[in-house]
């Protein structure tokens, strides 16, 4: 694919770039909670040390990363926000599990959805003494894939790549370590559970002005850019990771541009 997008790419370019400026991305609604049995979207999101974290170096058919990870890990996502109080029960939930089976083959990231990002959640992390990683989805770009409205979320990843446990909202009246610890044992065997009735304590996702037109959409420069970076030689993949989309939507954004170039080049005539 790459190669096809370098064939006269840089003649449309000054275009493209006027076209993205006037093409519309459609929203729509989010959609519920992945339920269980569904391949869970991969994502690469930074996390507070500056790094990146991509979820198919750690589980997948096909791991992105062999010389960075060999084993396909089962994969505990927690979406949370410093403004959920529910979070802040689960969170050292999830740190107790997580000490108790440091030995398995087991990755647990907390997503902060907090748009202002590390300038807010690393102090954040610090005072609560959280001590799992933690990575960064401002634009909740992640949390609009994994159908992700109330806060906590829960979602529990095969080796396999398929989520096979998603739950929403704090049970203080369920035993979490007796839950997850099957949950993540029904993954590791590639098979699906269900969470319980109720949704117990939790809030909605803090969606504002600048928040809603990010949700669930790549901005016209970003989507150039990522066009761009794709010509350039970097890997499909990897921009659709990092852009939290699927390569196929990259690939459609160079084919509208590109019908979207060639109606203005008319236009000029």
């Amino acid at each position: 694919m790459a190669e096809q997008m370098k064939h006269g790419v840089w003649r449309w370019a000054v275009l493209f770039v006027s076209a993205m400026y006037v093409s519309a991305f459609g929203g729509g609604e989010a959609s519920k909670p992945l339920p269980p049995g569904t391949e869970a979207p991969s994502f690469s999101l930074p996390t507070l040390s500056g790094g990146r974290e991509t979820l198919r170096i750690w589980c997948g058919k096909k791991l992105a990363k062999p010389y960075v990870n060999k084993v396909p890990h089962t994969v505990v996502l927690s979406f949370w926000a410093t403004y959920c109080k529910p979070c802040q029960k689960e969170i050292p939930e999830l740190m107790k599990f997580a000490e108790k089976n440091k030995d398995e083959a087991l990755k647990i990231f907390c997503i902060s959805l907090d748009k202002e990002g590390a300038s807010v959640v690393a102090p954040f992390v610090k005072e609560k003494g959280y001590a799992l990683p933690v990575l960064l989805d401002p634009y909740k770009r992640t949390a609009q894939r994994y159908g992700v409205k109330t806060l906590p979320a829960l979602v529990v990843i095969g080796p396999d790549g398929v989520v096979r446990y998603s739950s929403v909202g704090y049970k203080a009246d369920v035993p979490f370590q007796k839950i997850l610890k099957k949950a993540v044992a029904s993954a590791k065997d590639g098979k699906n559970m269900s969470a319980a009735e109720g949704e117990g304590e939790s809030v909605d996702v803090r969606l504002d002005a600048e928040d809603t037109s990010s949700v669930g959409a790549v901005s016209p420069r970003e989507r150039w850019k990522a066009v761009a970076r794709v010509e350039s030689g970097e890997s499909l993949a990897d921009v659709a990771d990092e852009l939290g989309i699927e390569e196929e939507q990259i690939k459609k954004w160079y084919e509208d541009l590109k019908k979207a170039a060639i109606e203005l080049w008319k236009e000029e005539k």
